[in-house]
């Protein structure tokens, strides 16, 4: 017997030196192939990193949407809070005054200030924001005011051309004539900012509303819900706010 061991046979590996460079980018093909797919969450993972690293601007960017949110359900009560105000049907009688001042273009308010001023409720009434060429012979006939009281008793301002125009020459007229008190008459929806801008322009006087009612019986909602009052709600609304924080463009008073 031969002491000569058989070896035991050999199997080519599949890297053999003559495939040794192909096969040692195997590895790296199906490493970069693997890779593709996590570097989604490689990005997400590394953003909820970077905002555990920075606390203070997570916080700032939930107390801006905190504030935003508040601001919105501000607003949007407020409007409530508005658009009852103005849709109201009654109104209460305001006591007598030393005068009336009514400002013009809306729907019925010069026949309220009339029908106020036939009840001596005021020494004089101020018509104010009224067309250059108008004159008191256009007033019309339901006015109910005599022949002596129209010539006497009644002003035209013909300057003004907005509310705050209307505060401005009011304030003037009421100085003028040494008045203390005096009632506003105008549009529900137009009151708020009429008396921003009268307490504006003459912070001594003493004012009480009339306030024309909302022709409409019917509810709220359904008076709400008609586009035309929804529109003019909203636009007034608007101007509320722009007066409130003194950011409206509205002229003091026709020039000359």
């Amino acid at each position: 017997m031969s002491d000569h061991t058989p070896t035991p046979p050999s199997y080519a590996s599949p890297c053999a030196p003559v495939c040794a460079p192909q096969c040692a980018t195997l590895p790296n093909l199906m490493t970069q192939q693997n890779a593709k797919p996590n570097t989604a969450k490689t990005h997400k993972i590394f953003a909820l990193l970077h905002w555990s690293k920075h606390p203070i601007s997570f916080k700032l960017l939930l107390a801006f949407g905190c504030l935003g949110l508040c601001v919105i359900m501000l607003l949007f009560w407020g409007f409530v809070l508005f658009s009852l105000q103005a849709l109201k049907n009654e109104t209460n009688l305001p006591q007598k005054a030393d005068a009336i001042v009514v400002v013009t273009g809306g729907k019925g308010r010069l026949q309220a200030a009339g029908t106020l001023f036939s009840k001596e409720l005021g020494d004089k009434l101020l018509i104010s924001g009224v067309h250059p060429k108008f004159k008191r012979n256009n007033l019309p006939l339901n006015l109910k005011v005599s022949a002596k009281q129209m010539q006497c008793c009644i002003d035209l301002d013909k300057r003004a051309l907005n509310t705050k125009a209307n505060a401005t020459q009011t304030a003037k007229w009421a100085k003028k004539h040494g008045y203390d008190s005096l009632i506003i008459v105008t549009s529900a929806y137009h009151m708020p900012r009429t008396m921003l801008e009268m307490k504006r322009a003459a912070p001594a006087l003493t004012f009480q509303t009339y306030s024309v009612p909302y022709a409409n019986t019917f509810s709220y909602w359904q008076r709400l819900g008609e586009p035309d009052t929804l529109k003019l709600l909203s636009k007034e609304y608007g101007k509320l706010l722009l007066a409130f924080f003194q950011l409206s463009r509205e002229r003091l008073a026709e020039s000359g």
